[in-house]
């Protein structure tokens, strides 16, 4: 990594490098236009069959037009001194060319046709019919006549080049963007070569295809070790540090052992060498997956780089350079297969840079069960023409047959299986999430029935509630972070690591969440509303029990001449009163005032009956209760100190308040008259106290205690509101 540091001294602004980038196209595609300009012409388009050369299109104004068509196969090429054979050797690249012996015949041909192309002689084309042809060629291609795919391919090197140039602006001097860099400028060269090539007519001279076989396969050589040391080292280190200098050792030695000719490669001289690459980058692959577990950019940007190069890499190995290796037409053809290589490109780019890498994860399965069927398609057709004999017609039918059976419910269930929550809609589990938010009662309750939603849809790793108040949802770092605004807009949550990390946040969790978010609060605002209705008729109701029951009771209660009666008017009207005020009570209360109401209350009752009343109680300060759990637990302890009254006819009343483990505890005991619990008959005070203690969640019991004295014990026990702050 000195080099790096070393180049971190020299100034190299991002208009610079831009310059440098132009300055280097128009240095070079000067050298190849010139190159190109200097061909004969003829006009005519060729594309090599399995034993021929067959035209493909033949120009307005070339010296042959009219007289040959596309579609006409030819056989040789005549001068009066030579009779130059035209084998399909002619159309095929010289780094497809399987030995030296095969390229040696190729740069024979090409001398003999250089020879006659510069005699000044009339040429004759002698087709596969026997059919004669005589013309004289252009001694020089004229800038228009230069064919389409040339400036094609100009454009995709161009767009290679500066993705590379871009990622090097954005993060000078690292490892991964000074290696794309370099990859784009060999890429750059070895296309450069490749479009001379691949736009020729009938052939180059030999000393360029010698100079240029070497010069294009180097620099693809070079391209090669340039993107592997990217998948050694980005995002993880998956190789060893001695990696960094060993591939371009093993770079340069296959470059100078194909040009000097020291060791024939069997097989093919030129592609066996690039499997092994191929190999250990897919393991590679597996490698950066494992170390980039519980972190889910690191795994995007795995599945983005490495799968960028991987599929294209693997679909032209199988439908390009094994044909190729084996001596048979590709399926894919030169051309298509560099057009791969600019996708190579834009991939990493986007992985390098992370722009938007929170997209990808779909991207990246679609395309790998695209190439899968592809694939399948391609291997069912060559086996059935190849094993079994079929023809062509044949084979492809039943391919898209077969595939369509095995590939297509295999990857329904893959998509289904791996990524079900992407191919979710809103409608999926909106039912749910509606009957979730129907549960909620307040604001805090909504709130709790929000934050589950998102803990159980998402599942992230951690999920925390920011101070920060946000008006909608969005991504950040990458995906990894997804920040929802609570139902209040108060505060807001933060999701970190979509399903325990392995996944990332992507813009359709933020449409999804935007949405329910909409839903849960039009459930809240419809709760309010129902709410507010609900109490201003029950102030309704309560105002007039009031001013009709209330007053009926009370003159009653002066009329009745028993003092017991009257007592029981009284009750009833307090009881009356404490429901009206209790009913109107939203927010909790506090304990300690309203256990001094229950004292003054059962002191007035107490002594009007001429019982002694002992009163305990301990710490109640920092204890609230709702409202329902007041009005319940008042009836409650005013029945059982009725019965005690009445039943009892005691001498002591003894009653303790408590409070331990946050629930209230109320006992309330007296002497005179008792008898066990099991042989009371039940009446309807008896249950109407066990309903309103399961009503609030709380617990009664009756109990005889027989030490030191015989007394007759009620429990009551309920949870409690611990409070907060000072109120």
């Amino acid at each position: 990594m000195a080099w790096l540091q070393s180049a971190k001294q020299v100034p190299l602004t991002p208009a610079n490098s831009f310059i440098l980038a132009l300055l280097f196209i128009v240095l070079l595609e000067t050298l190849v236009l010139n190159a190109k300009l200097q061909q004969p012409w003829t006009g005519i388009q060729l594309k090599a069959t399995n034993d021929s050369l067959v035209v493909t299109a033949v120009a307005a104004n070339s010296p042959l037009a009219g007289r040959i068509k596309p579609g006409e196969h030819l056989r040789s090429l005549d001068t009066p001194n030579d009779s130059i054979p035209l084998p399909r050797l002619l159309r095929v690249l010289p780094l497809s060319i399987p030995t030296y012996h095969d390229l040696d015949a190729l740069l024979d041909l090409q001398a003999r046709l250089h020879t006659a192309f510069l005699s000044n002689a009339t040429l004759t084309l002698t087709t596969d019919t026997g059919r004669r042809l005589a013309f004289t060629p252009h001694q020089r291609t004229r800038l228009q006549d230069i064919p389409a795919v040339f400036w094609w391919i100009l454009l995709a090197n161009i767009t290679a080049l500066l993705l590379g140039v871009i990622v090097w602006v954005c993060k000078p001097y690292t490892l991964e963007a000074s290696c794309l860099l370099l990859a784009s400028v060999s890429h750059y060269v070895a296309e450069s070569v490749f479009r001379l090539s691949a736009s020729q007519e009938f052939y180059l001279p030999p000393q360029w295809t010698s100079v240029f076989a070497g010069l294009e396969g180097g620099s693809f050589y070079l391209f090669m070790a340039s993107l592997f040391l990217i998948l050694c080292y980005y995002p993880n280190r998956a190789a060893p540090h001695w990696l960094l200098l060993l591939a371009p050792v093993v770079t340069v030695l296959l470059a100078l052992n194909y040009c000097l000719r020291w060791w024939e490669i069997p097989i093919h001289i030129y592609i066996l060498p690039i499997f092994p690459i191929i190999f250990y980058s897919t393991w590679l692959f597996y490698k950066q997956w494992v170390l980039s577990i519980g972190n889910p950019v690191s795994r995007a940007t795995v599945l983005l780089l490495q799968l960028s190069a991987l599929l294209p890499a693997w679909l032209i190995i199988l439908t390009h350079a094994i044909p190729v290796m084996l001596g048979d037409v590709p399926l894919l053809g030169d051309v298509a297969t560099r057009i791969f290589l600019v996708g190579i490109f834009a991939g990493w780019a986007v992985g390098i840079l992370r722009f938007r890498l929170f997209d990808i994860e779909y991207w990246w399965l679609k395309s790998l069960l695209w190439i899968a069927g592809g694939s399948l398609l391609v291997a069912l057709d060559v086996v059935l023409v190849t094993v079994f004999q079929a023809s062509a017609p044949y084979a492809l039918g039943t391919s898209v047959i077969l595939s369509g059976f095995l590939y297509l419910p295999l990857r329904q269930w893959l998509l289904d299986k791996i990524m079900p929550l992407e191919r979710r809609s809103l409608q999926d589990y909106l039912p749910v999430f509606s009957a979730s938010m129907a549960k909620a009662t307040s604001q805090k309750s909504f709130e709790q029935h929000w934050e589950k939603f998102l803990l159980q849809h998402f599942a992230p790793l951690h999920l925390e509630a920011w101070d920060e108040q946000r008006e909608t949802s969005n991504l950040s770092d990458d995906g990894l972070h997804l920040y929802v605004p609570s139902l209040g807009n108060r505060h807001s949550f933060r999701l970190s690591g979509k399903q325990q990390a392995s996944r990332l946040f992507n813009q359709s969790d933020v449409k999804n969440t935007e949405s329910l978010l909409t839903v849960a609060r039009m459930a809240i605002n419809a709760s309010e509303t129902r709410q507010r209705a609900v109490l201003e008729e029950r102030q309704r109701i309560m105002s007039d029990l009031h001013d009709s029951v209330g007053a009926q009771l009370m003159t009653l209660m002066h009329k009745l001449p028993d003092p017991e009666h009257k007592q029981a008017a009284r009750l009833t009207l307090m009881a009356l009163r404490d429901t009206i005020r209790l009913s109107q009570k939203t927010c909790p209360l506090k304990l300690v005032d309203h256990v001094a109401d229950w004292r003054t209350e059962i002191a007035e009752r107490t002594e009007a009956a001429g019982v002694e009343l002992v009163w305990q109680q301990g710490d109640l300060d920092s204890y609230l209760l709702n409202a329902k759990q007041v009005l319940e637990l008042t009836q409650v302890i005013r029945e059982a100190v009725s019965n005690a009254l009445k039943h009892a006819q005691p001498e002591v009343l003894e009653i303790g308040v408590s409070v331990k483990d946050g629930k209230l505890h109320v006992c309330i005991m007296n002497d005179g008259r008792v008898s066990l619990p099991s042989t009371w008959r039940a009446g309807t005070g008896l249950n109407t106290m066990k309903k309103r203690m399961h009503g609030v969640n709380g617990d009664i019991q009756f109990r005889l205690a027989t030490l030191p004295t015989t007394k007759m014990q009620v429990l009551l026990s309920l949870p409690l509101l611990k409070q907060s702050g000072p109120h």
